[in-house]
């Protein structure tokens, strides 16, 4: 709604800056500023990558500890950790420079430095420890809510691990359709973060072919109750099994002569990578 009302609203106001040379007089708004440039000189689309993506997300500055990275009580450790556990990060305040996604906090991306590539960068992706506990997706209000629940009655660790056992209880209830109303909230706030995260995946290049899926096989990494059914006319290029008869048309005429048909054009989503390449 804030996208769309940047552009239908924000968008259509005059601006005092923005002058046609043709026009000089009439303040032109910034959607009819762009109309007039596209016209003439076009536009060559530059989507945001995987890293532009990660950078827009929230941000926090730690330290790399010898368990990992601690968040809300919730640690995040990977291997890739190793090497820098206890050491100062190459900016000034020697701490490190982590994004997360507050819709999907199931992992979190570290900037870590890598000769190798043409930033000097790169960013590693560092799952929450008990992401095999809690396989189905959840946000940071769910986590919230657990916190406020469940009671501590040990030290951290445990703690943490009692707090993504109720978080998995609490998930489970809600699909079977059990729970409090809150709890029903939160698990539909979260299969509604995981559906647009799903979308953004295949926007942003992560679409596998069709023809590597196997029947049941995960694309995304999620259970398989996660997932949602896809259409026959869905962006994975599957047709349906079932093929509607022959009809008098020509088209029928040439499969009953053993001439394949072309097949109906197929919906799919648009990818942006690829247009900008094409351009």
């Amino acid at each position: 709604m804030f996208q769309k009302w940047i552009i239908c609203g924000w968008q259509e106001r005059k601006h005092d800056g923005l002058r046609h040379p043709i026009m000089p007089r009439c303040a032109l708004s910034p959607n009819e500023m762009w109309a007039a440039l596209v016209a003439v000189c076009g536009y060559i689309p530059v989507p945001l990558g995987r890293e532009d993506y990660i950078e827009l997300m929230p941000l926090m500055r730690q330290k790399i500890n010898d368990y990992g990275i601690r968040i809300d009580y919730r640690t995040y450790d990977h291997k890739a950790l190793n090497p820098y556990r206890g050491e100062r990060s190459p900016a000034a305040d020697g701490l490190w420079e982590i994004h997360y996604n507050p819709h999907a906090p199931g992992q979190v991306w570290v900037r870590l430095p890598k000769t190798d590539q043409p930033r000097g960068y790169g960013w590693e992706a560092v799952p929450w420890i008990h992401h095999t506990l809690v396989d189905a997706p959840f946000t940071d209000c769910a986590w919230q809510h657990i916190k406020r629940t469940v009671a501590r009655r040990a030290d951290r660790a445990q703690h943490e691990h009692d707090l993504a056992l109720a978080l998995r209880e609490l998930l489970e209830r809600a699909a079977a359709g059990h729970g409090t109303r809150r709890e029903k909230v939160v698990a539909a706030r979260a299969r509604t973060a995981a559906t647009d995260g799903a979308v953004w995946g295949i926007l942003y290049g992560r679409q596998p072919e069709a023809e590597a899926d196997e029947p049941g096989e995960d694309v995304f990494g999620d259970s398989e109750d996660d997932k949602e059914p896809l259409s026959d006319d869905g962006a994975t290029g599957i047709w349906p099994t079932e093929h509607p008869p022959l009809s008098d048309s020509p088209t029928g005429a040439a499969q009953e002569a053993g001439v394949p048909a072309p097949r109906p054009p197929q919906v799919t989503v648009y990818d942006p990578f690829e247009e900008s390449l094409r351009w």
